[in-house]
């Protein structure tokens, strides 16, 4: 018991002067104080917010009140289960106390590469379609996801993740080629001219996105150390597009640009998975929905693998 007790004062010490980011703790070191309390000196739990109370009750639960966070300690069958609670947002009946709030991880700036499936499920195109071959590398996937939204499950790490985001796909051509509509279809348009040096070629699409996640996060008190994995689709609305060619002939540079729907698929949905830990986040995004409109262009399926640089 006493080694307990003393490890149970050396935990609050540690939470009451940690870097918890100023959400689990925003009070001045210079005023915090700390009291432990045995069984038999059990009084009810102080609200001071620069007071830390420990109560133990009994000999497996064990309660820690650091201004307005309560954490809950229970050792029973040789497990260990931790529960924080705020005490100043009441729950549903309005007296007990609530646990923190999930949140999950969808808002950021996510960088990453493009390209795409044939019919056969193969990055290989068919002879008919191969004007539509990318250079990998240089096919650039963009998300700009602005908004989220959180619905709690279970505790603080369980839960649904949906929100707003922007998709900005490039794909760069490998071949000196482009596209168009003609005939209600897509067709190349071939820039191997004599005389002509393509130095890029590409289709841009934009791509407004909705998403619906289902999330597991790790138990780690302080949330930006937790790890995650979250799964679950992506639904897709066209906003635009648009192809550019910049090559160089006789008389100098040149750039072709022209804006078009190109038969894209207005509406499409993906499957995504994602996981992370702090500062390395991954994801992998494929859309099951055709690039282009049935019968209109190339069957090709979207796909995208990159890794988030930026949350906010």
């Amino acid at each position: 018991m006493k080694k307990k007790n003393l490890s149970i004062f050396i935990l609050c010490i540690a939470l009451a002067f940690g870097s918890f980011t100023g959400d689990l703790f925003a009070r001045d070191s210079e005023k915090m104080k700390v009291k432990a309390m045995l069984p038999e000196e059990q009084k009810q739990m102080e609200h001071d917010n620069d007071t830390a109370t420990i109560i133990v009750e009994g000999s497996d639960t064990t309660s820690i009140a650091v201004g307005n966070r309560r954490i809950l300690i229970i050792e029973k069958d040789g497990k260990t289960d931790i529960s924080i609670y705020d005490r100043t947002v009441p729950g549903p009946d309005n007296n007990k106390e609530r646990t923190l709030q999930f949140k999950g991880n969808w808002r950021g700036l996510e960088l990453g590469l493009n390209n795409y499936l044939s019919s056969s499920y193969s990055f290989s195109l068919g002879q008919d379609d191969d004007f539509m071959e990318l250079s990998t590398t240089r096919s650039r996937n963009v998300n700009l996801n602005v908004l989220q939204y959180d619905l709690g499950i279970s505790r603080d790490n369980i839960g649904l993740v949906t929100g707003l985001g922007l998709e900005i796909n490039n794909y760069r051509f490998s071949n000196n080629v482009s596209i168009t509509k003609e005939n209600r279809e897509i067709v190349p348009v071939n820039y191997d001219e004599k005389g002509i040096n393509v130095e890029r070629s590409r289709l841009r699409t934009y791509y407004l996105t909705v998403p619906l996640l289902l999330e597991f996060q790790s138990t780690h008190a302080r949330q930006s150390h937790r790890a995650y994995f979250s799964a679950g689709v992506i639904a897709g609305l066209n906003i635009g597009s648009n192809t550019r060619v910049v090559y160089r002939d006789n008389s100098g540079k040149n750039r072709d640009r022209v804006r078009d729907d190109f038969y894209l698929s207005p509406f499409r949905y993906g499957i995504t998975v994602r996981t992370g830990y702090r500062s390395l986040n991954l994801f992998a995004n494929y859309y099951p929905t055709p690039l282009f409109q049935k019968d209109k262009g190339p069957e090709l399926y979207p796909i995208s693998i990159g890794f988030s640089i930026l949350g906010f």
